[in-house]
């Protein structure tokens, strides 16, 4: 592996504080995670959800409304506030093995308390500029979630953290799904 020896964080990159923040034990179990869950999609495939006792969750940009209020990562945070973990944050992208996180050094994946300034935080930085989107890890894996152009969020919630709060959330994918098979049989 080619290593990238530039210094690829820009001065003013506002999750620069928390970039290279891992130990070697983190960055192993974190690389498993991702290439588990995420594997260079831009999508968590619903089957693994399935087998691992999670929910899928969805949030997006509602064009018609034309609001975004990231309201889903900020009810994660609300949910999550007092458990003792952090927020892992890893470029996505779509190649076959190759983890651009894997590529410089410090390896590009941010470790954060879990707080809402920080998804702000990326949306600004080199993490989002350079790829587009990004994947966000709770270390206690309560959740992982995708974030893809800064309008659509997946998340895969341990589902007992599952309440009314998150099921518009949920009721997100039915609607996905409903208006897929309108699509479908008018296709015919």
């Amino acid at each position: 592996m080619n290593i990238k020896t530039e210094p690829w964080i820009e001065g003013s990159d506002p999750l620069k504080p928390y970039y290279g923040k891992l130990n070697n034990k983190e960055y192993t179990d974190i690389s498993k995670i991702f290439n588990l869950w995420v594997n260079h999609h831009n999508y968590i495939n619903t089957s693994i959800i399935a087998n691992n006792n999670k929910v899928n969750l969805l949030d997006y940009l509602d064009h018609y409304n034309e609001k975004y209020s990231q309201s889903l990562y900020q009810l994660l945070c609300q949910t999550l506030n007092n458990a003792d973990s952090y927020l892992y944050w890893l470029p996505i992208n779509n190649v076959k093995n190759k983890n651009i996180f894997a590529a410089y050094s410090p390896a590009m994946i941010a470790k954060t308390p879990i707080e809402t300034r920080y998804l702000d935080y990326a949306s600004r930085s080199f993490l989002q500029m350079q790829n587009g989107g990004y994947a966000i890890i709770e270390s206690n894996q309560n959740f992982i979630a995708l974030v893809v152009d800064g309008y659509y969020m997946q998340v895969a919630l341990r589902s007992n953290y599952m309440n009314e709060q998150f099921q518009e959330y949920l009721d997100n994918w039915n609607e996905i799904e409903k208006n897929l098979m309108k699509l479908q049989h008018n296709a015919f």
